[in-house]
């Protein structure tokens, strides 16, 4: 399941369809572009407030997947706790694989 969505995840960023990170992913949200929030399991837990705050009123489907350093090792940035995905087939595509 895990090499799925990283894969899914891998997808979304060679077609432009992914951003990291808290800021880039407020943006998204706010612009009724982000299909999809996914924050790590070792996220704070001021951030996931912020985050569910922002989804709920945003209307937006978030999931806990993975961790920091996965996403961080993945995507050789350093290492990220949100990211989100800007593509309805790819968020649906993880839905799946996750569900």
């Amino acid at each position: 399941m895990e090499d799925k969505v990283i894969n899914i995840l891998h997808m979304a960023r060679k077609a432009g369809k992914l951003k990291s990170g808290f800021d880039a992913c407020e943006r998204s949200c706010f612009s009724n572009n982000a299909k999809l929030i996914i924050y790590a399991s070792d996220l704070a837990e001021k951030r996931i407030k912020n985050l569910m705050n922002i989804a709920n009123a945003s209307n937006i489907k978030i999931i806990k997947f993975g961790s920091k350093s996965l996403f961080g090792k993945e995507f050789n940035i350093r290492d990220i706790g949100i990211i989100c995905i800007e593509d309805v087939n790819l968020a649906k595509g993880i839905l799946r694989s996750i569900g």
